[in-house]
């Protein structure tokens, strides 16, 4: 009886001695982890901001063993849900919102080991090619869950840093994939009006055409702003013409307007009338890269209806703002091919 006595405080001994040792041991963990998403920054607010879209990128709630139950607010300061796995269940929670620029939340986890509770921040950066996103994790470690990962090696840091890398390339990949969807649509052959526009014109080779073009629209935009001029229509560009290779290209970019301006003798900006005519029209939906695909479209309606291009110049009206529309998926062209 004596030796089981001493053996009873002996392992008393040891686990009082353990709980001890454990209680000292620094159980703070403090994880962060930065990508560059090739996005702009509302987008991915978008998605980090509303629990439900959290299902296209986040790499926890692609595990077999995960449940994710949404509450009925999941956007917005307390919007919530909650999840099972193995080890237990839990809730997350937004505590504070900066829109397009930062989102902090709490999550609370009851486990086999105990409970734990845990600060996430996520940040956004504007930078050159898109949004540096940085995932943060912040808490304590209970007393338990010291020990669990002590005796299993468990590495809590490099487990959530690497579920955390696998997020954010996932979260890149949805964007991605989101903003390259386009539609090309034939509306066919139509009655077009005429009217007055203000214009600039200029040569440019075609991979700087863009550029040159955004920039002669806002010029315009100011001219007609400090003149109190109010625009009758979407912006526009006449291919006025193309060089043999089709890499070059003289083009008028203008506004349309109510009634014909006169502009100063030495300005830039000047005022034309377009006639009406006929054109086969073709309208995109999505990036401008695909525009040269919207004009094959175009063009091979051309064909098959026996039709004849006449001398006037193509043009195309850009219907959204892509200043104020971020998403390219978004914008939308309208093409017009005129015919005989």
């Amino acid at each position: 009886m004596k030796s089981l006595k001493y053996i009873f405080i002996l392992l008393l001994v040891v686990i009082i001695a353990g709980a001890v040792y454990f209680s000292l041991q620094d159980g703070r963990y403090d994880v962060s982890k930065t990508a560059v998403i090739e996005a702009p920054k509302s987008l991915v607010y978008e998605q980090l901001s509303d629990f439900k879209k959290w299902e296209n990128w986040d790499a926890y709630q692609d595990q077999e063993d995960t449940n994710v139950t949404y509450s009925d607010q999941t956007a917005g300061v307390d919007g919530s849900y909650s999840f099972t796995d193995e080890n237990g269940t839990g809730t997350v929670t937004i505590t504070r919102l900066d829109p397009n620029k930062s989102m902090e939340m709490e999550m609370v986890y009851e486990h086999s080991l105990g409970a734990s509770k845990a600060t996430i921040d996520y940040q956004i950066v504007e930078v050159e090619n898109g949004s540096k996103v940085t995932m943060r994790a912040q808490g304590d470690q209970s007393l338990v869950e010291k020990v669990y990962t002590k005796i299993t090696g468990t590495d809590m840091e490099q487990e959530l840093g690497d579920m955390y890398d696998e997020s954010l390339a996932n979260l890149d990949t949805y964007l991605q994939k989101e903003m390259d969807e386009y539609t090309i649509s034939p509306d066919g052959l139509i009655d077009y009006g005429g009217g007055y526009y203000l214009y600039m014109s200029t040569s440019s080779r075609l991979d700087n055409f863009s550029k040159l073009q955004s920039q002669i629209l806002q010029k315009i935009r100011s001219y007609m702003q400090a003149n109190n001029i109010d625009s009758y229509g979407a912006p526009m560009v006449i291919y006025e013409k193309f060089d043999e290779t089709r890499e070059n290209v003289i083009f008028s970019a203008g506004i349309p307007v109510k009634d014909r301006i006169i502009t100063a003798v030495n300005s830039t900006i000047l005022c034309g009338f377009q006639e009406p005519g006929r054109a086969v029209k073709v309208t995109l939906k999505g990036a401008y890269k695909y525009l040269p695909e919207a004009w094959q479209v175009g063009e091979g309606f051309i064909t098959v209806n026996g039709l004849e291009r006449s001398e006037q110049p193509p043009f195309e009206f850009y219907k959204t703002d892509s200043y104020k529309v971020v998403n390219p998926a978004e914008y939308l062209t309208e093409i017009y091919l005129p015919v005989l």
